[in-house]
């Protein structure tokens, strides 16, 4: 079967996933200039490197064909391309508002209280109506990734709770 259209690229995806790309390989380059030691690059080097395995994973999919006009293909095959109505503009402003408020004041109210916090906004926003869950869940993923991280990297988290 061969296949015939035209391959229509989405730029801005394609843009951005330059942008991300650029920006993964910099650092990555940067990390080496610094220093070859493996204290320096025992995580940079292998996420830097899935990363951009991943990046080049998901390069196909900003490239579609396209049918030719007047074919009589079907048409169900191709994913219409979804707009964001205003409700979910205003959730996306939501969650990111709450991650500005998590950096600006995690040092005030302490790490702790501001992932837990974040966490419960974010899930809720997302569609969780389980508070139950919604809490269990963000009490055990901060609690895992404050004692998780402290383990890696010795870095004095102004805590509140925990």
């Amino acid at each position: 079967m061969q296949k015939t259209g035209k391959i229509k690229v989405q730029w801005g995806h394609l843009a951005l996933l330059a942008v991300l790309g650029t920006a993964i390989l910099a650092y990555l380059l940067d990390a080496r200039a610094t220093s070859l030691r493996t204290n320096n690059l025992i995580l940079v080097q292998p996420m830097s490197i899935l990363a951009l395995i991943l990046l080049l994973m998901v390069l196909p999919q900003c490239f579609q064909r396209v049918p030719p006009a007047g074919a009589e293909e079907d048409h169900a095959a191709l994913p219409a391309t979804p707009k964001e109505t205003p409700i979910e503009l205003a959730k996306i402003g939501v969650v990111t508002g709450a991650f500005i408020l998590l950096a600006f004041f995690m040092e005030q109210i302490g790490f702790d209280i501001a992932v837990f916090s974040f966490l419960v906004l974010g899930i809720f926003v997302c569609g969780e109506r389980n508070w139950i869950a919604n809490i269990a869940f963000s009490a055990v993923f901060t609690a895992l990734l404050i004692y998780g991280y402290g383990a890696i990297i010795p870095f004095p988290f102004p805590l509140a709770v925990l």
